[in-house]
């Protein structure tokens, strides 16, 4: 998407091997033992060297929970794209608490960007209450989908089944699908659940699924490559996302762009794109009835969702970035 800007030149950099254009492959040894937190001491190190080398006169980071720490000014105008915070994931997942060391960190990242890009109005809420973020430096432009991947299919007939494509973890709310699996099988005895994705909480999903004499109803797919997963979205009667919280709920926008309506909890980076009663149903985090009530209503209506609002297309993602770089100038 950010290659397809109009009058800008783009580098690329990261620890990933990949065939993007333009992409500079960083090599450093803190990488493979600290991620993304290598990848912020690599930034330290290096980024006068870079902006000289590459010549660049912005530098946009993404940042937040899992992504890269900014602990200097610079003298180029930084824009931080923020996911979602820390705050949310020590908050949200007890296990997570722990998380709240980073919080200065990455407190110190916002307040040095110029500008700040977030996916979501939950996550800019947090950023604006939590962390004193002025909002006049704060923009929202949603994550995108593209609907020449992502389609109806006609012709292809919808059936008793239930998706869910994302990581398998904690944080993924599997398990909360899963429990309320045997709820829907008592009204349809032929549900099927297919869940996508692979993560640290797999076997245990799998075996959750077993001890609920759930064999039949529940199928576990691995890793689905892009290329199947429009036809899988236009299979399914209705897409799950039953997640503790997100920054953007992704997976949500896919499966709107193909037709396929969506169940998912009443959080953060997903509410505000359900709100729309068109698209699919809100319901609490952790209540297994009324996930599985709202899976039957979907199964039994064979509903559609509507043409997704062009709030969640390329195009607005393209023309909202590119303001914000156009805008963006050194913070004094």
């Amino acid at each position: 998407m950010f290659s397809q800007l109009q009058h800008l030149d783009i580098l690329f950099f990261s620890p990933a091997d990949n065939s993007l254009s333009r992409h500079v492959r960083i090599n450093f040894w803190a990488i493979r033992f600290f991620k993304q937190v290598g990848v912020s001491i690599w930034l330290f190190f290096n980024v006068y060297r870079i902006i000289s080398e590459y010549r660049l006169d912005k530098l946009n980071i993404h940042a937040g929970a899992g992504g890269v720490l900014l602990v200097q000014r610079l003298r180029i105008p930084v824009i931080v794209t923020c996911h979602h915070t820390y705050w949310q994931q020590s908050t949200y997942i007890k296990s997570q608490f722990w998380k709240r060391i980073f919080l200065p960190f990455e407190r110190r990242t916002y307040r040095l960007a110029a500008r700040i890009v977030c996916v979501s109005n939950d996550t800019r809420r947090i950023l604006i209450e939590r962390y004193h973020i002025p909002e006049e430096k704060i923009d929202v432009i949603h994550n995108a989908v593209d609907s020449d991947k992502f389609y109806p299919i006609s012709k292809r007939p919808k059936q008793n089944i239930v998706l869910y494509v994302g990581r398998i973890d904690k944080r993924k709310g599997v398990d909360f699908l899963i429990r309320s699996m045997p709820f829907v099988r008592q009204q349809i005895a032929d549900v099927l659940l297919l869940v996508g994705g692979k993560g640290s909480h797999l076997d245990k999903m799998k075996d959750l699924a077993s001890r609920l004499n759930l064999d039949r109803n529940v199928s576990f797919l691995g890793f689905i490559p892009d290329e199947q997963l429009n036809s899988l979205y236009n299979q399914a009667q209705c897409v799950v996302v039953p997640s503790i919280f997100e920054g953007f709920g992704l997976t949500v926008i896919e499966a709107l762009a193909a037709g396929t309506r969506v169940v998912g909890t009443d959080v953060d980076g997903i509410r505000e794109i359900l709100k729309d009663k068109d698209y699919g149903v809100l319901v609490k985090l952790g209540d297994c009835p009324a996930l599985a009530g709202a899976i039957i209503a979907e199964l039994k209506d064979h509903k559609q969702a509507p043409q997704l609002s062009s709030e969640y297309l390329v195009g607005r993602f393209k023309s909202g970035y590119q303001q914000v770089l156009d805008e963006a100038t050194v913070m004094s």
